[in-house]
């Protein structure tokens, strides 16, 4: 039996990816971008998400995309948790969009030696990427509709 041959990233394919998610990401910016403004996003009459500006710098942004309970029972049945949460890094000067946290876990490797103790997958900081695209195609397909959250 011969051994699988380990994981190694594929960087040309990973900026392709960031590239397309900062192209889908853009038109869902606020307009302001100031830290704490926020967006809300309709995927479809029962699903909503916030984007939430967390840091602005000249070259850099880093936001936050979270689902919102529909209603308040979901919100007494946790259903946010069940739901992808993003914090993501724009890269506005080469024009990337980079997840750095995921459902709360923070400083995504690259690559990780399988099996571990946490279950990740080899390639997980690609898989996290993937899931933010899919999501954001999702938007789109579905029409998303930005809103403005009114403080």
């Amino acid at each position: 039996m011969t051994a699988k041959p380990k994981y190694r990233p594929k960087l040309p394919d990973f900026l392709s990816l960031c590239e397309r998610n900062f192209a889908q990401l853009s038109p869902l910016l606020p307009a302001e971008r100031v830290v704490g403004e926020r967006q809300l996003i309709g995927v479809d009459d029962a699903s909503y998400f916030r984007l939430e500006l967390l840091e602005v710098c000249p070259f850099t942004t880093v936001l936050r995309i979270a689902p919102l309970a529909a209603t308040a029972m979901d919100a007494e049945q946790d259903w946010p948790a069940l739901q992808p949460a993003f914090d993501v890094r724009l890269y506005h000067d080469a024009r990337l969009a980079e997840v750095i946290s995921c459902h709360g876990r923070r400083g995504l490797k690259a690559v990780y030696d399988y099996p571990n103790t946490e279950m990740l997958q080899p390639d997980e900081k690609r898989q996290v990427n993937r899931l933010l695209g899919d999501w954001l195609r999702l938007c789109r397909q579905q029409g998303f509709r930005p809103e403005p959250v009114l403080n």
